[in-house]
């Protein structure tokens, strides 16, 4: 495993665990040792001292050996590792100190130690899986060898003890682990709608000061063009560009903009093959083919615009995403209260890592994309109240499902 990063506010926290993990194990060690080994034979009559046989104080030095080596792995950037050296060091010295009392003692086996139940509730201040079940099996593990080697059920009440200890740790590590789960959504989401304010509010001021130039640009090269008849190599470049650049404009507005969309009821049937009258011709010229399988007819409360806009995003990605030509299929059905329209492709799919991303602004998988068109839909979608989820798989294509509220 690679070493943590010294400014990493996870490592920060594991840190104060283990820490604090330190300091109680030994504060409960030795009290726990002093009183079940002195003070509760004294008041009781009984022989003082730890146990005839066994490793005696040995146990505690080796244990105490332990925190000048916990310091320097700390130090090394590897706070994670000192909770298993010490279950690994404990569990050890415990299990070599019960075969050197009772091995060819004719005492029965009683033993156990408040450090055992000690590491199981103290496993969700960790927030690990794995750390909480290597405990668990490890001492469940430790008892049951113990329990054959000297024949003894006592060991039965043990893993008792230990199953129903480590039933409430994992509650307590299920409830941490959902509550950083939520506590980390929010913060996403919180930093996503940051993100989207400071760039909405640069898109508008931006978008602004370039589409009255650009217009006039446009006009101008048009123009030009008129009156060099004879040179055909170079203005409808300059025009393409100049449209790609207004488009990219007109997606930092929609971005800049709350909501305004002007919703009214609308047939999605007769949005999307508005849309296909537009793209299908476009879409022949590439060797593609498009299907549109529709299982349910509906009316949308939307802005027909902008619906418009997404799907035309959407099939176009599709296709971009098959340069050798294929299928785009257009699936449109009933879904609970709502519509589920789904954008399928046979494309070379996404990366997981890229999948995670999309949607980010100014991040895309195209060459000459600008990251722009999947973020403004997504802003449409969520405005008209549904959703727009991605699922890919690499060699197989991509499916964009987008849920939309029927009134």
């Amino acid at each position: 495993m690679e070493p943590f990063k010294k400014n990493s506010v996870l490592v920060y926290e594991e840190v104060k665990a283990v820490k604090f993990f330190l300091w109680t194990f030994y504060i409960i060690l030795v009290p726990y040792d002093f009183i079940v080994y002195y003070i509760y034979p004294y008041f009781n009559k009984v022989e003082t001292g730890l146990p005839y046989g066994g490793l005696g104080f040995y146990f505690h030095l080796l244990l105490f050996f332990l925190l000048p080596a916990a310091i320097i792995i700390i130090k090394k950037g590897y706070p994670e590792k000192v909770k298993y050296m010490y279950f690994a060091a404990f569990i050890l010295l415990d299990t070599i100190n019960n075969v050197l009392i009772y091995w060819g003692s004719n005492k029965e086996f009683n033993s156990g130690h408040i450090l055992e139940v000690y590491f199981i509730l103290f496993s969700p201040i960790f927030v690990s899986k794995r750390f909480f079940w290597v405990i668990t099996l490890g001492f469940s593990l430790k008892y049951l060898t113990i329990g054959l080697i000297f024949q003894s059920a006592k060991v039965l009440f043990a893993l008792g003890l230990i199953l129903f200890i480590s039933i409430i740790a994992w509650i307590l590590l299920s409830r941490f682990q959902s509550y950083i789960t939520a506590i980390t959504s929010i913060y996403e989401d919180m930093r996503q709608k940051e993100k989207l304010a400071v760039i909405g509010q640069m898109a508008t001021a931006i978008a602004h000061e370039i589409k009255n130039p650009l217009s006039s640009l446009k006009g101008f090269t048009q123009l030009q063009q008129e009156k060099d008849n004879g040179d055909e190599q170079y203005y409808p470049i300059m025009l393409n560009e100049i449209d790609r650049i207004n488009a990219i404009v007109n997606d930092l507005l929609i971005l800049g903009k709350p909501n305004t969309a002007i919703k009214k009821p609308q047939k999605l049937e007769e949005i999307i093959q508005y849309v296909l009258s537009v793209i299908v011709p476009h879409a022949q010229r590439r060797d593609i083919d498009i299907i549109l399988d529709t299982k349910t007819s509906s009316v949308l409360l939307c802005d027909e615009n902008q619906l418009k806009q997404v799907f035309i995003n959407l099939i176009k990605n599709a296709m971009e995403a098959m340069p050798e030509g294929g299928t785009v299929t257009i699936r449109i059905e009933s879904q609970n209260s709502g519509i589920k329209v789904s954008v399928i492709d046979e494309g070379c799919g996404i990366k997981p890592d890229q999948l995670a991303k999309l949607g980010e602004p100014f991040y895309t998988t195209k060459q000459s994309g600008n990251g722009l068109g999947l973020m403004v839909s997504k802003k449409i979608i969520e405005e008209h109240g549904g959703n727009l989820i991605i699922n890919s798989e690499l060699g197989k294509g991509t499916d964009v499902t987008i849920y939309l509220p029927v009134p």
